[in-house]
């Protein structure tokens, strides 16, 4: 994605949800980033370990902390953007949230009850001079085939939390957008240092949330992560011949 470079140094600080001081944060980051040579190397291993933590929707993102999301082994691209983004500067490297607002096709198998619309978060790392975005740790390996298996068969472009020609990996040279399609961005918000920024303009432009609102969205957050598991868990499907 096309933005701004910024300052690299306000994308290296700390704050309330990114605990990068945090034991957990701090250790994590150092086992997986200190034998490695380049900057590119350290973000496909951070990538890489929060890509494997199993997908599982928060009922609250708007004060995840990284340290949350690492204790609770799960998360949405929210909270898992947020842990990526905090090992990534814990580790010495620029890293920020993009935050875009797309149509919810993706959500299609997983919440149809869900909204048209959506706030999606995309993490940002500054490799050779460029900001390189990235959705791609957001969906775990075991839910990737799976959704992949589902979107061929059912003939769809997006869907099971993925787009159908998602790239299976990323490698720190280029963007890689597993979840949505081009067509599907409504607005881009902007690349923010603190999260949290994010959500108190969100909650400012779309009104604070109600009692009812917040109970819809803890009640869906619970329907993707049942449908989610059974997802995971499906059988696989084995590719069959082609007839010679």
């Amino acid at each position: 994605m096309s933005v701004q470079l910024g300052k690299p140094r306000s994308w290296l600080r700390e704050t309330a949800q990114l605990d990068l001081s945090h034991p957990k944060i701090h250790i994590t980051a150092l086992k997986l980033t200190q034998m490695l040579r380049t900057p590119r190397e350290r973000a496909v291993a951070v990538h890489d370990f929060v890509r494997r933590i199993p997908f599982g929707a928060f009922s609250d993102v708007s004060h995840v902390r990284a340290s949350d999301v690492l204790r609770a082994r799960r998360g949405d691209c929210h909270s898992k953007g947020v842990l990526f983004v905090a090992l990534c500067r814990a580790a010495g490297l620029p890293a920020r949230l993009q935050f875009v607002r797309i149509q919810a096709r993706l959500l299609h198998g997983i919440l149809n009850e869900g909204p048209p619309a959506m706030a999606h978060a995309i993490g940002q790392v500054l490799l050779e001079g460029a900001w390189v975005a990235t959705d791609g740790y957001v969906v775990d390996p075991a839910m990737f085939a799976q959704a992949r298996q589902r979107l061929k068969r059912e003939g769809l472009t997006c869907g099971w939390g993925l787009r159908h020609d998602a790239p299976a990996r990323w490698d720190g040279a280029a963007d890689c957008i597993q979840q949505f399609e081009p067509v599907d961005l409504v607005h881009s918000y902007g690349a923010y240092h603190d999260p949290a920024e994010f959500y108190e303009e969100l909650s400012h432009d779309e009104g604070a949330p109600s009692w009812v609102s917040r109970l819809r969205y803890a009640l869906g957050a619970q329907i993707v992560n049942r449908r989610v598991a059974r997802l995971r868990e499906s059988p696989a499907v084995q590719e069959q011949p082609s007839a010679a």
